[in-house]
């Protein structure tokens, strides 16, 4: 379990636009999600390792709060 700062929250929003498929799809997608949740914990260079569902949950507070870049499909 990990806690978010500053710079896991930018890491998280960089690799969101990346993979470039929206928050609600990314998260009903159990596999998609889980390699996200894979190549996100391998960017992030320290001992902080983040559940999927901790992903999936600050995406969700992300998206609702304005701060989460818009991905169309």
């Amino acid at each position: 379990m990990g806690n978010w700062g500053t710079e896991e929250i930018e890491e998280l929003k960089k690799l969101y636009k990346e993979n470039n498929i929206p928050s609600d799809e990314l998260v009903k997608d159990k596999i998609s999600l889980e390699n996200f949740t894979i190549d996100l914990n391998k960017r992030i260079k320290n001992q902080k390792n983040f559940s999927s569902k901790e992903i999936a949950d600050k995406l969700f507070k992300l998206r609702k709060s304005g701060k989460l870049p818009r991905i169309r499909n």
